[in-house]
């Protein structure tokens, strides 16, 4: 069965009644700060006192309030307007983190002023999401970018309504060893493909970012090397197919025995050494072990190896010329 995010909307309350004892009407709390939202005044120390209130959240039992004196002197110096326009959320935060100092406090104060767009900085759905960035501001913002596509995809009514139920989610899914109706949505929430898509997203799209594919097949080989040599042995059909298109203008056909012969023409032609041709070989070699389900898979270090000749000999061709280069004597 698909994962049913909304129906953890009313399990908060369930979840506040455990945990606290009580529920929290969190909906009439973004009612109190509609005029701080369409800038009509400026944020006070009166405000932020609200937000830490034991009779209407229970956020005081995991961040510390700030002190009132000291802030309500920083917020009449700084006269914070959180009306928010166009694409200014990172310069709205950095000007609440020159006051606050802490990237939860604010994401607490974005989250009742602009529900829509920000979620509270929590760690149970950060680890849900598997969101990582570098710094907090970064974070913060690809957090509630990443809880956005949750939203339109589960079809809630807002970002913060969708961190809420994801943290209801995540309080829940700890009773699964107990409960089989926890065990039934971790079971759900694990085996959804979307769900699952998005967090190994988040996980493998640095790499690409950063990094390219050869080194994601590194990265990836001590986890399942076969999948590892798939990634490696399309990134060397795609530097063949470079090199097919630079000596006769045209990619590589898929005709049976086409990558052995363009290497064997690499050797002759002196862009390669013979030794390199006889490592390219063994490249192949493993290659096909990969690719084909059939016969003798490729071993570890088959394939740690494929990796190491693609880097050593065929990197290069990727966006250079080719260089006829003298055989080892």
């Amino acid at each position: 069965m698909p994962f049913h995010l909304a129906s953890f909307v009313p399990e908060f309350d369930q979840v506040c009644l455990q945990k606290y004892g009580r529920t929290y009407d969190l909906i009439a709390l973004e009612s109190v700060f509609c005029d701080l939202a369409s800038g009509k005044r400026h944020l006070t120390a009166k405000d932020v006192g609200k937000l830490f209130n034991a009779e209407t959240t229970p956020y005081g039992k995991y961040w510390s309030r700030p002190h009132m004196k000291t802030l309500e002197e920083a917020l009449r110096e700084k006269r914070i307007n959180l009306k928010l326009t166009g694409t200014d959320r990172q310069a709205l935060i950095e000007n609440l983190l020159s006051v606050f100092h802490n990237i939860a406090t604010v994401s607490l104060l974005l989250r009742f002023v602009h529900p829509r767009q920000f979620g509270i900085f929590s760690s149970p759905v950060i680890h849900l999401l598997l969101v990582t960035r570098p710094s907090a501001i970064s974070l913060y913002l690809a957090y509630c970018d990443e809880l956005e596509k949750w939203r339109d995809h589960f079809k809630m009514a807002s970002v913060a309504q969708t961190e809420t139920a994801l943290w209801a989610f995540a309080e829940y899914a700890k009773l699964a060893d107990g409960d089989s109706h926890a065990a039934s949505a971790l079971r759900e929430f694990d085996e959804d493909m979307w769900i699952q898509r998005e967090r190994a997203a988040q996980v493998i799209r640095p790499f690409f970012r950063r990094f390219g594919r050869l080194q994601l097949a590194r990265v990836l080989l001590d986890e399942d090397w076969i999948l590892s040599g798939k990634i490696a042995a399309e990134e060397y059909e795609r530097l063949l197919n470079c090199v097919s298109i630079r000596l006769h203008k045209r990619p590589l056909t898929f005709q049976k025995g086409a990558a052995p012969a363009l290497v064997q023409e690499l050797a002759d032609k002196k862009y390669i050494r013979v030794e390199d041709r006889t490592d390219l070989d063994r490249v192949w070699e493993t290659r096909n072990k990969v690719i084909h389900p059939l016969g003798k898979r490729a071993e570890r270090e088959e394939v740690e190896v494929m990796i190491d000749y693609i880097e050593r000999i065929a990197l290069p061709w990727d966006g250079s010329s080719l260089k006829r280069t003298p055989n080892r004597s």
